[in-house]
């Protein structure tokens, strides 16, 4: 076995203030990947989850999905941060030859709290927060920064919400999929310069879920698995005055790895 395959997805719509709760969240994108993948809860030899105890207001938030996931019948782990590190150590459980079919689950409710307190409280505590940084204005020096080497304007920048928004017309999960124009995004309120509203993704509660397996099972259960040809990770310095503010070396490291596979 050398190879790995994702043969089932699912995910919720992704909006403002979703009524169901995190478990809720996570069963409905874990029946609805199983479904997807023709498999029962059964199939599954473990599980990754994916949520953050910050964002969630409580410690251990992973063990409040166990039973929606499927989790407390099988080895399971919790990776704090996005999906992708889920997907990442879902992928490294198979390879290592351990399991066969590993379900991943990630889900968030972003709206339940304060982003700007929550992400301010991810800086150095001496230096950094009390400047009071947070996603927001910290993305803001780094746009300022990468305009300022390349010679990018603001209006395109905003091309890219331009585009990001009218692709999100063809996701029906899509938060927010509109028609809007660069003027639209220009004049929109600024957050942070040069960061505006409309260059920003939106507060979203959701969740998502994939099944992962062997080359093997994936054959046998899946009639066109996506296969996994490459995955690569790589941390970048924690400190932003240790970082090139226009770059991102982490991940060039990380895209050189994935394709070398």
């Amino acid at each position: 076995m050398d190879e790995v395959a994702i043969i089932g997805v699912a995910q919720t719509r992704y909006q403002r203030d979703n009524p169901a709760s995190h478990a809720e969240m996570a069963y409905e994108v874990t029946r609805k990947a199983l479904e997807d993948a023709g498999l029962t809860i059964d199939d599954i030899d473990n599980t990754v989850t994916v949520c953050n105890d910050f964002w969630d207001g409580r410690t251990i938030s992973c063990m409040t999905i166990t039973e929606a996931t499927g989790s407390h019948k099988v080895p399971t782990t919790n990776v704090e941060g996005d999906g992708t590190y889920g997907a990442l150590m879902g992928a490294m459980r198979l390879l290592s030859g351990l399991h066969e079919v590993t379900l991943v689950v990630a889900q968030s409710k972003v709206s339940e709290g304060i982003p700007a307190v929550i992400t301010n409280a991810m800086f150095d505590p001496v230096y950094e927060r009390a400047l009071g940084l947070d996603a927001i204005n910290s993305s803001a020096l780094q746009m300022r920064r990468y305009m300022s080497k390349y010679g990018i304007t603001e209006e395109q920048c905003a091309k890219v919400s331009v585009k990001n928004h009218k692709n999100a017309k063809s996701n029906p999960y899509a938060h927010m999929p509109l028609d809007i124009t660069v003027d639209d995004v220009l004049k929109s309120r600024v957050l942070a310069d040069p960061i505006k509203l409309l260059d920003t993704s939106p507060v979203s509660d959701g969740a998502c879920a994939i099944i992962m397996a062997v080359d093997e099972v994936a054959k046998k259960r899946c009639s066109k698995p996506v296969w996994i040809r490459g995955i690569g990770h790589c941390a970048d310095a924690y400190h932003l005055g240790d970082r090139d503010l226009a770059e991102v070396d982490a991940l060039v490291s990380a895209a050189r790895r994935a394709y070398s596979m």
